[in-house]
């Protein structure tokens, strides 16, 4: 499976879900468009525009992105901006949690020094490598088994479907 996307941002350490999603939209909407419209809108005003103007963003940071809380709305502000995957060095485990529950790719990579904003991505799943729009190695996913066939079925929930397709096609 590859995913492909632009980089729409690269951010730092510990980009917290109060960067992503403030507390204080929390209560004020359950719908995912909502939460894309007001994403970052304190730590990065023009997150959402930016996205806008791809079909596949794809986010890269560096150490802890999603540190906070455990709000799953920092999750539908990036899938509902069109955001396909997020590379980072590292994920706190709520964060990760909530985002493979709902089907966000989070991946860990080996070094993001070589991706940069408005770069053209691939990434090789099954490879665990992410490549220029030429073709060069720019780094290498820090990803194991169990993980990469949840992101592959998309994310704990997809995962589920496709077990009971499974079993539901082969009579068990």
């Amino acid at each position: 499976m590859k995913l492909k996307g632009r980089i729409v941002r690269k951010f730092g350490n510990n980009i917290n879900t109060d960067f992503i999603i403030p507390a204080n939209l929390l209560q004020e909407s359950w719908e995912g468009s909502f939460f894309a419209e007001h994403a970052f809108e304190k730590y990065d005003p023009g997150f959402a525009a930016a996205c806008r103007k791809n079909e596949r963003n794809i986010v890269v940071a560096g150490e802890n992105f999603g540190c906070g809380s455990s709000r799953e709305q920092a999750v539908y502000s990036l899938k509902f901006n069109n955001v396909v995957a997020v590379i980072a060095l590292s994920f706190p485990d709520i964060f990760y949690r909530n985002a493979v529950n709902n089907g966000l790719p989070l991946l860990k990579a080996q070094s993001v020094d070589e991706m940069s904003p408005g770069q053209e991505i691939e990434i090789n799943l099954e490879d665990r490598i992410v490549l220029s729009e030429s073709g060069e190695r720019l780094s290498s996913l820090l990803v194991d088994d169990k993980e990469l066939e949840v992101v592959m079925r998309g994310g704990n929930l997809g995962m589920a479907r496709s077990r009971l397709k499974e079993r539901l096609s082969s009579g068990r």
